[in-house]
């Protein structure tokens, strides 16, 4: 399947009863599945369908759920108590005809006791979980489409940096013999000196021991061989079918390869190799960063 990205947006309508709702979704990076819902009273009771309907869809990110009425033409009744009104009217008539006040207003009238009211039509709680799960599946289409798309540039980008990173073992690859056979020779020179210095004969056998400890030391092979498997994985964790941890997987490899460019660092005392370490090093801080937004 394609990379998918954790940052994402989704959003759609629907309507139930006359009201008309609209619910968006956005998602962020997150080390695991994070959702909050914000869902107005009619739809409180969709919180636990919608959890487990993105938990089907989304394995990891940060996800705020908003759903919110835009409109509710149709879904209030309006009731006057005509009979009541009436009668006041009337009456408020023939005092101000007694009176020889003005004739009375139809606001002056309403402002006497509750004889208008709004009656807002319930909203069906099936019917209208039916209705927002559709619509949440249609924002949940949107969003994966959107984090695909940038997935597969982040997949691409990637890739692009794993080649830059393995041209730098190469060079790394490339100098260490020379590295090292550099410094062999320089301590057979000091020994050979010190051997002259102090007028006698070092134990040979002593002396080509520590010469070859040494040098297995600032063999740098196993890191550079370590490192390409690494990034091996790595490309193939990118291609592969199974999105299941495949964020996980990334971040652990570039732990690794951090590792071994640590220890690549430490055994070769060379200016152009250390060099080449912290490049990689900035390449690979660069990887992580990307890697981190993959789900």
């Amino acid at each position: 399947m394609p990379t998918m990205s954790m940052t994402g947006f989704g959003s759609a309508t629907f309507s139930v009863d006359g009201q008309a709702f609209r619910l968006e979704l956005k998602s962020v990076n997150h080390k695991a599945l994070s959702l909050r819902a914000h869902l107005p009273p009619e739809l409180a009771h969709c919180e636990a369908s919608a959890t487990a309907l993105v938990r089907e869809r989304l394995l990891r990110g940060s996800v705020e759920l908003h759903a919110a009425l835009e409109s509710d033409e149709g879904a209030v009744e309006v009731r006057v108590n005509r009979p009541a009104l009436t009668a006041l009217m009337r009456e408020l008539q023939v005092v101000a005809a007694e009176l020889g006040a003005p004739p009375p207003t139809l606001e002056l009238a309403l402002r006497q006791g509750n004889l208008v009211s709004l009656h807002r039509h319930a909203l069906d709680p099936t019917e209208g979980e039916t209705a927002f799960l559709a619509a949440l599946g249609r924002a949940l289409d949107a969003l994966v489409a959107m984090r695909h798309r940038e997935g597969d540039a982040l997949a691409q980008d990637l890739l692009e940096r794993l080649v830059s990173l393995e041209r730098l073992l190469d060079q790394a690859e490339t100098d260490a013999p020379q590295v090292t056979a550099a410094l062999l020779e320089r301590l057979r020179q000091r020994v050979a000196r010190y051997q002259a210095e102090l007028g006698h004969d070092l134990d040979q056998t002593r002396v080509m021991t520590e010469l070859v400890v040494f040098s297995d030391k600032s063999d740098v092979t196993e890191e550079i061989v370590r490192a390409r498997a690494h990034l091996a994985a790595f490309r193939a964790t990118l291609r592969s079918d199974d999105d299941g941890e495949r964020g996980r997987r990334l971040d652990f490899l570039t732990q690794e390869l951090l590792r071994e460019l640590n220890t690549l660092g430490s055994k070769c005392r060379d200016a152009g190799i250390a060099s080449a370490v912290v490049d990689a090093k900035v390449e690979l801080e660069k990887i992580r960063e990307q890697a981190q937004n993959i789900a």
